[in-house]
């Protein structure tokens, strides 16, 4: 049994028409009676005769133009027929084709000295070796920016120049998208028989909901043995003792394979130096934290990254890491107290180190030309809120420089509107009664290293009671916030002098201030990590890759691994690591059983491309057929022309 479709079914419309011919027929006959002398009965006779003679040809001849019209009509309607009976030609009928190119990173996983993403290449060129001029061939990968410069029609093959350099990407396009990008290709072909095919590792990904053409599906690492390792979340370790050149780098390592990994290579760079190795025993399907102690050799940024070798995806092998260092930094302290509480200035001494200074300067002793001389600036209390001080501070700010604000309950009301301002809070009462902390924020550089963590002591008491919408709070509970960030600023909503505040006494206060005055330091922006695609505001920016780009303060998107160096208008500099997302260091195969419209083929995919999926085109059959008989009526006609001409009758003499 066969199918008929019809791709201009809209035309059927128009199968009326067919009629026509036997309407006009039928009208002609219909002719005024006629009165036969006897003079003329005798050629009447003869006349009607010869009608029944050519009675036939012209029933022949309605037939004839009725059929002209029929299958002129039904080749306009573009008529499809399809046979599970017909045997597959070699020649398949004109095709347009799109391929879908996975280039996620998981296609760079190398088994038998081969990317999957090379294999994939192959199919493509494989495909090309299939299809001939009069196919329209078109390759969607998963990278947008490759999609825009050759993401277009190509007759008869898809050139191997544009092939060769596709490289993966960290931000892959959803298979949605890609495939309504083909789609939109396909249609612009206006070819009958369509075809899409996506090509891929098998890495479970979002599928599209059912449409009206099949995704085919080639699995490039069907017979994959998955076996990777990655590293992540490379972070210095705060020194909570005395201050000193070496320092301890903390990193996790996780085996995604199933088989343990026995002497496994891990070494730190900084800069272009590598700075230590050691091997590693990796159980299957497990993270393990991991530490290695470096050496630094001078102050300032520091960058660089934790690598464990692994031959099969290098993409997440490593993770990157920049701090400041200063082994003996200046610390400003503005107050108007003699002395600092013992919890703060015990924290300040760790962090200025041995031969680091801290200076305790009065508000009305500020003054710009001391910005330069301190690396760190902690406002403490100052219950007066004079011009000089609001001058330093909005200078801070508007250099990106940080500051570490702690409040006590004596703030003048000038003082509250301007931290106000800056914090987009606003200030009600003075609280004495005890609250708890229930809430560290996970994700900012202060607070990381202490979430999740239980709290031994976890009292705040005399804070101020904040309320605002844009708050980034970095402890807080009980509807209160205890601490909270605004760009480069920290602000303490407690007293550091209290002594009713346990969390004082808790061994995560010492982590969480020694790293909120790391975040604060006059060349330390944020500290955080950040991840593939995350956007910065800078004036100028070197890459990775070693571009010196301009942007004007306008928004960047983070779009490789690696170390950034982000300038400042006034030339300052930051330093930020990068990593490459992990969302595909754990390989998690696609049941395609579970999808509709999606059909996975086997290893003989090859056998199966090009073979039309909607029937082959009766349109040219119906025309030829249609001149056909178009001829026939003619030959038709002129025989009747040349059968009515008299023959000529001689004359006789008288």
């Amino acid at each position: 049994m066969g199918n008929l479709t019809f791709l201009n079914a809209g035309f059927l419309f128009f199968l009326a028409a067919t009629i026509l011919p036997l309407i006009i027929w039928l009208l002609a006959k219909k002719k005024p009676k006629q009165v036969v002398f006897p003079t003329i009965r005798f050629i009447k006779a003869s006349q009607e005769q010869e009608k029944k003679k050519t009675r036939f040809k012209n029933i022949l001849l309605l037939i004839i133009r009725m059929l002209i019209i029929l299958l002129v009509t039904l080749a306009a309607t573009r008529p499809l027929f399809s046979s599970s009976q017909l045997k597959p030609s070699a020649n398949h009928p004109p095709t347009a084709l799109a391929i879908l190119l996975d280039t996620s990173y998981s296609m760079d996983y190398v088994y038998d000295s081969r990317s999957n993403l090379d294999r994939a290449k192959d199919a493509i060129k494989k495909i090309n070796s299939l299809s001939n001029s009069d196919d329209r061939l078109i390759l969607v990968t998963s990278d947008e920016n490759w999609n825009r410069l050759h993401s277009q029609i190509y007759a008869g093959s898809i050139p191997e120049d544009i092939i060769e350099p596709i490289s993966v990407t960290y931000e892959p396009l959803t298979i949605s998208l890609m495939l309504e990008q083909a789609k939109s290709r396909l249609q612009e072909t206006q070819f009958a028989n369509k075809e899409i095919y996506l090509i891929t590792d098998g890495q479970k990904q979002e599928y599209p909901s059912p449409s009206d053409i099949t995704l085919q599906v080639i699995n490039i690492a069907e017979n994959e043995d998955f076996s990777n390792l990655s590293c992540s979340q490379a972070q210095i370790l705060p020194q909570l003792a005395e201050k000193s050149r070496r320092q301890t780098i903390e990193f996790k390592l996780t085996n995604h394979g199933n088989k343990d990994r026995q002497e496994v290579l891990v070494r730190t760079v900084l800069g272009e130096a590598k700075v230590g190795e050691k091997f590693v025993h990796l159980p299957a399907r497990q993270t393990v934290n991991q530490t290695m102690v470096i050496d630094l050799q001078k102050d300032g940024w520091q960058s660089g990254y934790v690598e464990v070798v692994d031959d099969h995806l290098e993409q997440d092998n490593r993770s990157y890491f920049s701090f400041p260092f200063y082994l003996y930094p200046q610390i400003a302290v503005i107050t108007q107290n003699r002395s600092l509480p013992p919890a703060l200035y015990s924290l300040l001494r760790v962090y200025a180190g041995s031969e680091g200074k801290i200076n305790l300067i009065e508000p009305q002793q500020l003054n710009l030309s001391m910005l330069n001389q301190y690396q760190s600036y902690v406002f403490l209390g100052t219950p007066s809120f004079p011009p000089q001080m609001r001058e330093v501070i909005n200078t801070l700010q508007s250099s990106n420089r940080g500051a570490l604000f702690c409040l006590s309950a004596n703030l003048s009301t000038e003082y509250r509107a301007f931290l106000e301002n800056i914090f987009k809070v606003k200030f009600g009462a003075w609280q004495s009664q005890p609250k708890s902390i229930t809430y560290v924020n996970p994700h900012h550089f202060t607070t990381s290293l202490v979430a999740g963590k239980s709290l031994q002591f976890n009292n705040i008491s005399d804070f101020w009671h904040l309320e605002g919408r844009e708050i980034n709070a970095l402890l807080a509970g009980s509807g209160e916030t205890f601490a909270l960030a605004k760009d480069n600023f920290i602000l303490w909503n407690f007293d550091p002098g209290s002594e009713r505040t346990t969390f004082l006494l808790d061994a995560a206060f010492p982590v969480f201030a020694y790293r909120c005055l790391e975040h604060t330091s006059s060349s330390i922006a944020t500290g955080e990590k950040y991840t593939v695609g995350d956007i910065i505001n800078t004036h100028s920016v070197i890459t990775p890759a070693g571009e010196n780009l301009l942007f004007s303060n306008r928004p960047y998107k983070l779009s490789q691994p690696g170390i950034y160096i982000l300038r400042k208008a006034d030339g300052t500099e930051t330093v930020i690591s990068v990593d490459a997302p992990r969302q595909e260091s754990e390989f998690i195969p696609m049941n395609y059983q579970e999808l509709k419209n999606v059909q996975l083929l086997g290893e003989d995919w090859q056998d199966k491309i090009f073979h039309t999926r909607l029937g082959y085109e009766l349109w040219k059959i119906l025309l030829a057929i249609a001149l056909a008989l178009v001829i026939l009526e003619i030959i038709l006609v002129k025989s009747e022309e040349l059968r009515s001409i008299p023959e000529a009758v001689p004359s006789s003499g008288s």
